[in-house]
């Protein structure tokens, strides 16, 4: 497996993020126990100090080699291959630094370098590709009602919207978020139900507070699930009917 490690940070001054010649050196840090960060575990010590020629403990964490060691990246791609002991290592080191991301989805303000396997990352993004494409898939097959009442599942109140915009804001929302879209609505065997809390406590019919859940001044339910277990059972359809009307006619 050969990875790539990149400079994603830029200079704030220059806009660049590295002049051509210069380095940046990425070394082992103390974390908040007082230990040494090097990215191997005991086991890999005795596997890379064998596999590198090196005496029993010269890769422990208080040895000396830790005191100069650092990997050295420029503006270009450094390509590390695992299947080089002395590069495996290095993966393994950088891999849990705090200063490196191993995904983009990792990458935020407290990463400076980007350690990626272009086929591992290309998986991934195959696989949001596909979601996305099914996700967009099972909006167009949404009704105008189906979809004001998804777009009240993800907290946004359509009654007042226009059809026109009803559908484009829905559209942007499973675009960005075409997992949430699956959980919120098309695996959501109980949305119905959902769709029926939210409306009626946006009509005020049932109280929430924090995760309990009112009917006048009876709490019938401590969570969503719950209280949609609560409105489905056989036992309190009477209750269920009597919402139902309470919040159509409001």
């Amino acid at each position: 497996m050969v990875v790539e490690l990149k400079i994603k940070k830029k200079n704030p001054w220059i806009g660049l993020v590295k002049y051509r010649h210069c380095f940046d050196y990425i070394a082992p840090y103390f974390t908040r126990s007082g230990s040494i960060y090097t990215g191997l575990t005991p086991e890999d010590e005795r596997y890379f100090e064998k596999a590198l020629g090196y005496e029993e403990g010269h890769l422990a964490k208080t040895s000396d080699f830790w005191n100069t060691f650092s990997v050295k990246i420029g503006t270009r791609t450094l390509l590390l291959d695992d299947s080089i002991p002395r590069q495996a290592m290095i993966i393994k080191f950088l891999s849990g630094h705090k200063r490196v991301a191993t995904s983009l989805d990792k990458l935020d303000a407290g990463k400076d370098y980007l350690l990626i396997n272009r086929e591992a990352e290309a998986v991934e993004q195959n696989k949001q590709n596909k979601l996305r494409r099914d996700a967009i898939r099972e909006f167009d097959s949404l009704t105008l009602e189906q979809m004001r009442k998804c777009l009240r599942l993800f907290g946004m109140s359509a009654d007042r919207m226009s059809n026109e915009l009803v559908e484009s804001t829905l559209f942007n929302l499973v675009d960005k978020n075409p997992k949430k879209f699956f959980d919120k609505w098309v695996n959501n065997k109980a949305k119905e139900t959902e769709f029926l809390l939210e409306e009626a406590i946006a009509k005020g019919v049932i109280r929430k507070d924090k995760t309990h859940y009112f009917y006048g001044s009876d709490m019938f339910a401590d969570s969503l699930d719950d209280a949609i277990a609560y409105l489905d059972s056989k036992k309190n359809q009477d209750l269920k009917l009597a919402i139902i009307n309470e919040t159509k006619n409001k």
